[in-house]
């Protein structure tokens, strides 16, 4: 339970409006901080330091703050339409996910509210002498803290939104989400084959109509203990479900149990990757099959992403029996990853639309390759099969004989067998 409420709040955390929470009241902190430590202040300190030029201070943050803020939301939004644009539109939400850019903003934000409320408080009998050194201390470490953030604003803006930095965001976020279900094989529980359901389990309906966005496999666990049941979860992560769906089937427990699965399953609008690695795969996959389009015709990036996802896919193992061997939560079953789906996402829409460009299929065909000598036995008989889909693409779509031979030159088994 206790990871569950960390993944909760991890969730939470990635929201800008809880970043600007945060920081504003850190704010009001250093505003109470210099209250509470102005008797600590020696007397006529006031006069030597400077502290008279304090509302000029905080008249200066107040102006430019404001205006830096609508500058930098300004740049945000262009930087984001951009990428939705150029690459995929789901990098849009990654990018709004980006911890710099929410705490840069949020910084801006806080030192606007810390000069505001600051300029009010100093025009009221709050403050006395000492406390206003204090507070001109304070204000000083605002500054600072101004000066460093905007630095790494500028740094930042270098390469936020480039194709360079997307595809990174985006190859990351797979690799973590592949390592994390790694570690975790069919999220700690068994892997769920059709026929471990038994004939008496009940199943458990969607209430709704949206994607599974989470499971909170550890809630899932404690509440099946409690209930003395189990739970057969038939609606993977990233599944997008019907009101009316099963999405699992329970055994044991009752109305309570129900309950507490139901609560453990998060649904929403959009889908997202933190524990779909598949996800990750398909923007990946988009921003390659994107790139082979008319309008942009950059196969050099649908060769890039190609080796991504190679490095991706590689990370694999098998679920069905490793997940057999580390099964933490006894109680729990869970549909394992398909590679044959694993290739399709990563793969399929590239070797449609890069079929006519032999340079992309033979990048696609070494990629393959090396996949297909993967020590999983599943991931590499699902290589093999892409890469005699590749190829029968490319020989459909190239009417130039030498791009034909170079293709069959790059898989001579694969064509020998054709």
């Amino acid at each position: 339970m206790f990871s569950t409420v960390l993944r909760k709040i991890h969730r939470l955390s990635r929201r800008l409006w809880v970043r600007v929470t945060l920081i504003s009241g850190l704010a009001f902190v250093a505003l109470g901080a210099a209250k509470l430590f102005g008797p600590m202040i020696p007397e006529g300190l006031s006069e030597v330091i400077g502290a008279d030029a304090l509302n000029r201070l905080l008249d200066i943050i107040s102006t430019s703050m404001l205006a830096v803020t609508t500058f930098s939301l300004t740049v945000m939004v262009s930087v984001h339409q951009s990428a939705s644009s150029r690459w995929t539109p789901r990098a849009h939400r990654m990018l709004l996910a980006d911890t710099t850019t929410q705490t840069v903003l949020a910084t801006f934000i806080g030192a606007y509210i810390y000069s505001l409320a600051a300029i009010i408080l100093l025009s009221t009998p709050y403050y006395g002498e000492k406390e206003i050194v204090t507070l001109y201390i304070s204000t000083l470490l605002v500054l600072v803290l101004i000066v460093f953030v905007i630095l790494r604003w500028i740094m930042h803006l270098q390469a936020f939104g480039s194709l360079v930095d997307t595809t990174v965001r985006i190859e990351r976020r797979a690799q973590q989400a592949f390592e994390a279900r790694m570690e975790r094989p069919c999220l700690g529980g068994h892997a769920l084959d059709p026929g471990d359901i038994p004939g008496t389990a009940r199943p458990l309906r969607a209430d709704r109509t949206a994607y599974v966005q989470a499971i909170y496999e550890d809630s899932l666990q404690a509440a099946a203990e409690e209930h003395d049941g189990r739970v057969y979860l038939v609606a993977p992560v990233g599944r997008f479900v019907h009101e009316g769906e099963t999405i699992a089937h329970l055994l044991g427990g009752g109305e309570e149990m129900e309950k507490a699965v139901r609560a453990a399953i998060h649904m929403g609008e959009l889908r997202t990757d933190e524990q779909d690695p598949r996800f990750a795969l398909i923007m990946l996959s988009e921003v390659g099959s994107k790139a082979l389009s008319a309008g942009i015709n950059d196969p050099g990036t649908a060769i890039d992403v190609i080796g991504r996802i190679g490095r991706v896919i590689g990370s694999y193992r098998d679920e069905m029996a490793h997940g057999r061997e580390k099964a933490i939560h006894d109680r729990l079953w869970v549909v394992p990853l398909d590679p044959r789906d694993l290739m399709q996402d990563g793969f399929g829409a590239m070797a449609r639309d890069g079929a006519s460009q032999v340079e992309v299929l033979i990048s696609m065909l070494k990629t393959l390759e090396a996949l297909s000598r993967h020590p999983d036995t599943s991931i590499a008989r699902a290589a093999r099969n892409m890469a005699h889909e590749a190829l029968s693409r490319g020989r459909a779509a190239l009417e130039f004989e030498p791009d034909r031979a170079r293709l069959a030159r790059a898989a001579p088994e694969m064509a020998a067998r054709h």
